[in-house]
């Protein structure tokens, strides 16, 4: 009897952090930056850059904008100090 419980518990377990590592990125703010598309594929605003991140909106602004003020709207998450905009 007690297998059994353990099994049930992990199971739930194993879904709730399945469930927790697929609705954390939906759940992310949706922010509006204005800056400058440089060569490098990146949003420089305010002082930040922002690394575009590879989709079919923030290719076609990276190839098509290059030293154009842009104003975008997207989510952005940091990884390793270096901040990504996914732009929706």
């Amino acid at each position: 009897m007690r297998t059994i419980s353990q099994r049930i518990f992990l199971i739930v377990l194993f879904a709730a952090i399945l469930l927790w590592l697929f609705t954390t990125p939906c759940l992310a703010d949706q922010v509006t930056i204005t800056g400058e598309v440089n060569e490098s594929y990146q949003i420089v605003a305010s002082g930040l850059i922002y690394e575009v991140a590879e989709n079919e909106l923030g290719n076609d602004l990276v190839t098509n904008y290059i030293s154009q003020t842009v104003r975008v709207t997207g989510t952005i998450e940091e990884k390793d100090a270096v901040k990504i905009i996914t732009v929706t």
